[in-house]
């Protein structure tokens, strides 16, 4: 187990014991992964190695009273900041999702494609896995332009591939080899 995954099951095991609110702290991650995201001297404070950990927990400290996050968000926070494991939150969260997914009997996967897709091709993907692997399943949706077209899906390990590049591999393979049984039939 990562130690993100780790940290996340002891989070979604207190938020369970505390009878807390998943939703409100799965958003309240998502809402300090994104203040720290878009402030560079935040990224490097917080998930830098030079900034101690003491000096740390004071600026969480600060950001977690301004925001007015629940007690469970907050003493989470601290407890990376103190740790000096913050720069794993952004996976935390991640992990955080999967597991509320998982424990709800769902699946969580992992969806990138070239340019965002609109909510009606997602809809169509999720139903289509759903279907496929006999549970509901969440994507974690990415953009990666180098895929020039087509998605690329991972669920449990396992890699679904219809990108452009690894389709025309494959028709480069087929006519490769039928070429290559042509050639061996007139030999």
């Amino acid at each position: 187990m990562s130690v993100a995954r780790a940290y996340a099951n002891a989070l979604f095991q207190a938020a369970q014991s505390a009878a807390a609110d998943l939703d409100e702290a799965e958003k309240e991650l998502q809402e300090f992964v994104s203040a720290v995201e878009l402030r560079k001297e935040a990224k490097i404070a917080l998930y830098g190695p030079l900034v101690p950990a003491k000096e740390k927990v004071e600026l969480v400290s600060a950001i977690v009273k301004k925001a007015e996050y629940s007690k469970l968000t907050s003493d989470f926070l601290m407890l990376l900041a103190r740790k000096n494991r913050l720069g794993v939150l952004n996976r935390v969260r991640e992990e955080f999702s999967s597991i509320r997914i998982e424990a709800q009997g769902g699946v969580s996967g992992r969806l990138v494609s070239a340019e965002a897709l609109g909510a009606a091709e997602l809809e169509t993907l999720v139903k289509a896995f759903s279907t496929k692997l006999g549970k509901p399943i969440t994507f974690r949706t990415f953009v990666d332009p180098a895929l020039v077209a087509g998605v690329k899906v991972t669920v449990n390990g396992v890699t679904y591939d219809g990108t452009l590049r690894v389709q025309l591999e494959r028709l480069r393979d087929e006519v490769s080899r039928k070429n290559h049984d042509e050639q061996a039939g007139h030999a």
